[in-house]
């Protein structure tokens, strides 16, 4: 009796071992899966860590753990005379994420593993210590080959999240609009335009041309901006003792106030506020006899999907830029400001595009 249950005790402990071979279908040789890439994934990865969302969310917000994705898009793939990738779908991807196409197939060409092998090399300066986290969607093989390959090659310090970018935005959180790493030159496209139009939007949604902004990518995935406000629909207004440029014609004037502090004006697909910085208003009824920074107008800008840039107007306090502020900070706190009213207001919306 104690030799059969024994048997079954084995036995037992056996059957999932052949069914989880059975199903996960990982190349005996090499240790990847080699096809169908959407499918259930294992709980762990050799040699590494799996990762949850509130680990991802701390990482980055620390900004001391990378970020790869390695979403395969549907497409082309890279151009073989410049490297872009030529793609046939968007993707929305977890803020401060690099992104990396198709390196986490189980068969990498030379050029592939060359491609994958020096970005982790930059990303982590050489580093592999450097902690790195690997996703894709969820059940998403490739982010689990993505991870078991840096493993092999030495990097000790690898999470997996399989949850992917599917789990991340279930949990509430947002994603941006991101572009692959170019295949030849390690340069991720911005998401921006290099040059793009200023216009303010009225209640007809006809658009009246303020001004126009340049971006100009830089190597740490943020960008610069010049911004440049000039249009002859403005006016010359002395107000208060100082010059304003105001587009009157109504009975509130919009009148622009250049933020007068240094900033860096630079902006990431996630962090627009240094460009809102650029575009601070002030409405000055015209009935006043002065223009009052209580009046202030604030447009909190967010990145669309076709790569034009959408402010929705918000209306505070802008009294705050009296005093200067430490060098470099963001004083202006939009808590104080309220976006109930905009629908109302000349100008309720702003849109930046080519």
């Amino acid at each position: 009796m104690r030799f059969a249950a024994l048997f079954l005790l084995l036995l037992s402990q056996l059957v999932p071992l052949s069914l989880h071979a059975e199903e996960f279908q990982v190349d005996a040789e090499t240790g990847f899966r080699m096809e169908r890439y959407r499918a259930p994934v294992p709980e762990s990865i050799p040699g590494g860590t799996v990762a949850d969302t509130q680990f991802v969310t701390n990482a980055q917000k620390s900004g001391d753990i990378v970020l790869i994705d390695v979403y395969p898009p549907r497409g082309l793939g890279p151009d073989p005379l410049d490297g872009h990738w030529v793609i046939s779908e968007k993707r929305h991807s977890i803020a401060g994420a690099i992104w990396l196409p198709e390196v986490g197939r189980g068969h990498l060409e030379s050029d592939a593993i060359d491609f994958f092998s020096r970005n982790l090399e930059r990303l982590t300066s050489g580093d592999k210590n450097k902690g790195i986290v690997f996703f894709c969607t969820a059940d998403c093989w490739q982010s689990w080959n993505a991870s078991k390959r840096a493993i092999d090659w030495g990097y000790t310090n690898v999470f997996w999240y399989p949850e992917g970018s599917d789990g991340w935005q279930e949990e509430g959180m947002s994603v941006v609009l991101t572009q692959p790493v170019n295949f030849f030159d390690d340069t991720t496209p911005s998401v921006f335009p290099e040059t793009a139009r200023i216009a303010l939007l009225d209640l007809n949604n006809e658009e009246s041309v303020i001004g126009t902004v340049k971006f100009d990518p830089q190597s740490d995935n943020g960008t610069k901006i010049s911004v440049d406000i000039d249009s002859d629909l403005f006016e010359d207004q002395f107000l208060s003792m100082r010059p304003f440029k105001c587009l009157t014609g109504d009975k509130n004037w919009f009148c622009y106030l250049p933020y007068p502090y240094p900033i860096h004006n630079e902006v990431t697909a996630e962090d627009l506020t240094d460009l809102e910085y650029n575009l601070l208003f002030i409405i000055k009824p015209t009935k006043e006899f002065g223009i009052d920074a209580w009046n202030g107008v604030y447009y909190k800008l967010m990145l669309t999907d076709d790569g034009s840039i959408e402010g929705k107007l918000w209306q505070g306090d802008l009294n705050v830029l009296q005093n200067p502020p430490e060098e470099y900070s963001r004083p202006i706190d939009l808590a104080e400001f309220i976006d109930d009213e905009s629908h109302k207001q000349r100008f309720p919306a702003l849109i930046i595009k080519q």
